[in-house]
């Protein structure tokens, strides 16, 4: 048997790409207290080949974050402790080159324009559609990749 290299005996396997392998350096932080959507977003998330780590408040979040290598923060904005934009303000002192997407189910006016101020990569309103979730997760590494290489 030939392959197509020519060598006789070597079979080429094609490789297949997957979301795993398209995502698979991509570290992401998820902030949320409860617990069954903390466990849905990982699961979805994971599923699209991102390496996920969980945190239920800000301080557990912050605590976290200096431990380890995150490119992006997704988190609930009204929890106990520190909510979603308190987070979003300490991330954006320590740890300006990560990106947060804000996701919330009570989104107001003045909630989003704040944390458009306080530079958020995204504000989503919960009930959450996984289709805007994910756009907004690749959109905020794509912009964080143009910026970091410019």
């Amino acid at each position: 048997m030939h392959n197509r290299s020519g060598i006789r005996g070597l079979q080429k396997t094609p490789r297949r790409y997957t979301a795993a392998m398209r995502h698979s350096s991509e570290n992401l932080l998820i902030v949320e207290d409860d617990p069954e959507m903390r466990d849905l977003l990982r699961k979805v998330l994971e599923k699209e080949g991102y390496r996920v780590g969980v945190a239920c408040d800000g301080p557990e979040a912050l605590a976290t974050l200096n431990r380890a290598r995150f490119d992006l923060v997704v988190t609930d904005m009204l929890m106990p402790h520190d909510g979603g934009l308190e987070l979003l303000a300490a991330i954006q002192r320590v740890h300006a080159t990560i990106p947060v997407i804000i996701v919330t189910a009570f989104g107001d006016w003045q909630s989003y324009s704040r944390a458009l101020e306080l530079g958020a990569a995204a504000f989503i309103s919960k009930p959450l559609r996984m289709s805007e979730l994910l756009a907004a997760v690749h959109n905020a590494l794509a912009g964080r990749g143009a910026a970091a290489s410019s």
